[in-house]
């Protein structure tokens, strides 16, 4: 509603003399990112502030193991325990180091996934919910189909390097949507230490998060990082601003934890959806008012001309019409403006 208020403030404000006031501040530009797919996406307003390659298909890694998080809440509760196999116990690369015949909770499992990002713990959840890696790798594809990602494609519950694994940077951002939605994996996401039982041979288990900008890097909230050969490096961001959250992706990075710095920091403070509504009000916009109808700061006026800097061919940008934000805040204006500006 405050968003509402505000967006109705700017458009009743008293007119100014023709010329309005000088443009003194210029809006950030998107800084370069090393990145070859990346994108930043409006979580609230649901709006793809820019991207670059964004549906293009690409390992990776093991960001893989939001879907596999995602899969195992939908068939398991956190108590039920689970007997770790020979296979899993093999898994290479991170690994948290569980040994063949012991006994782990769902849960704890869970956090090892999310949090070590262990290769091991991710094995040992897919044979159980799924009976096996190929089993449960099915149960991920129709998880995928059940949350619209149309550039996606599963093999495995880790995200090592396989033929027939990929994703794209817009499907991540609505995997690290559903993510976020589920508050026990929104809590891992951002567990930056956890600390587990001895193994048998009586050593401590303990688990680091591998994302570098939890803590560090304020406002960040999680979520996964991945790194393969094939895959570069990957971050799934997301991050909150006032009252806005961001989730930003990057692929095939050579500094994944730099490219989403960056990213993120463009997004808080750049252009909002309330920028976009309000573009067409500058006459330089192509606005229907005269000159000087619109009180605006000069930041806000340079904000807004930097909203049409985005749809130069290299990024894009929501429809802002497209939003369902959108089409809340016409219906409330058009229900307190008078007649005589466009309400009933």
């Amino acid at each position: 509603m405050e968003r509402l208020r505000l967006i109705a403030a700017c458009a009743l404000v008293a007119v100014i003399p023709p010329g309005g006031m000088p443009i003194s501040e210029e809006i950030p530009k998107i800084p370069p990112l090393t990145a070859e797919s990346w994108v930043l996406y409006d979580a609230d307003a649901g709006v793809v502030l820019a991207s670059q390659n964004a549906d293009l298909e690409r390992p990776m890694a093991s960001v893989t193991k939001i879907m596999t998080a995602l899969v195992v809440r939908d068939h398991t509760e956190l108590d039920e325990t689970l007997r770790i196999t020979e296979s899993a116990a093999a898994t290479g690369e991170a690994e948290i180091g569980v040994a063949p015949g012991e006994l782990w909770s769902v849960e704890d499992l869970l956090v090892a996934v999310m949090v070590r990002s262990g290769n091991d713990a991710a094995v040992a959840l897919a044979e159980y919910v799924g009976g096996s890696v190929e089993g449960f790798a099915e149960m991920m594809n129709a998880k995928a189909a059940a949350l619209g990602l149309e550039h996606s494609h599963f093999v495995n519950p880790h995200g090592l390097d396989a033929k027939g694994h990929y994703t794209s940077a817009n499907d991540l951002v609505k995997l690290a949507g559903a993510l976020l939605e589920d508050p026990v994996l929104a809590q891992m996401a951002r567990t930056r230490f956890a600390r587990f039982w001895p193994d048998p041979a009586g050593v401590e288990r303990k688990a680091r998060s591998t994302n570098k900008l939890l803590g560090v890097f304020p406002g960040v909230i999680g979520l996964k990082t991945g790194f393969t050969n094939k895959a570069g490096k990957v971050l799934v961001s997301a991050f909150e601003h006032g009252d806005r959250t961001l989730i930003g992706v990057v692929m095939k990075s050579e500094d994944h934890f730099a490219d989403s710095r960056e990213l993120l920091d463009w997004g808080a403070h750049t252009i909002t959806l309330e920028d976009v509504l309000l573009a067409p009000l500058l006459e330089d916009q192509g606005g229907g008012g005269r000159p000087g109808s619109v009180r605006l700061t000069a930041l806000q006026r340079a904000r807004l001309r930097g909203v049409t800097d985005l749809a130069d061919g290299s990024f894009a940008v929501t429809d802002p019409t497209a939003s369902g934000l959108a089409d809340r805040i016409e219906t409330w204006l058009r229900g307190q403006l008078p007649v005589t500006l466009g309400g009933r």
